[in-house]
């Protein structure tokens, strides 16, 4: 009871949904797409950038110190997955601050979870004034052996980006 009388002590946690999507591979490629027996490069085959309008999610900073993005990917093509998030004030302007990286996402991944993004104070003010988030995501051969654009191109991948925050309560009332 001691704890609960301290607002000091009472530190919930916020979570709230930024974006949620799932994306076909042949609607991302550029026109004209490739012959189906075209490799995929070691380096990775690059898809169409897509800004994801935000949702309308916001927080106030004043009691919260911390903000960290929750990103699971699931994985349906043969391919590995990387992808970069960036933040946006408009569907084709230029991305605003840090570019945050995904890591590789193996092939064939339900639910996978990629580590939290940590967002200073700067990335927190960021995503507060962008309408979008941006993501550019690249499809890379798995190891071992080569793949194809033809088995990726009718394959899709689904998105779910939420923030996570912790509250300081006594931060309101001072």
């Amino acid at each position: 009871m001691n704890k609960l009388a301290d607002p000091v002590d009472i530190v919930p946690d916020v979570y709230a949904p930024l974006a949620y999507g799932t994306f076909n591979v042949k609607d991302l490629v550029t026109v004209p797409a490739p012959p189906d027996n075209t490799l995929l490069p070691a380096g990775g085959f690059p898809l169409i950038p897509l800004p994801v309008i935000k949702t309308g999610s916001s927080f106030s900073s004043a009691a919260i110190d911390s903000v960290y993005l929750i990103t699971y990917i699931t994985n349906n093509t043969p391919a590995d997955i990387e992808f970069n998030l960036s933040f946006l004030s408009s569907a084709a302007g230029p991305a605003t601050g840090k570019v945050f990286n995904s890591g590789t996402i193996p092939a064939n991944s339900p639910e996978f979870r990629i580590p939290l993004f940590g967002l200073g104070p700067t990335d927190q003010s960021n995503l507060q004034s962008a309408s979008y988030i941006k993501l550019d995501f690249k499809l890379i051969p798995p190891s071992p052996g080569p793949i194809t654009y033809g088995d990726v191109k009718a394959k899709s991948f689904t998105i779910k980006i939420s923030f996570y925050a912790p509250v300081h309560l006594w931060k309101l009332t001072n």
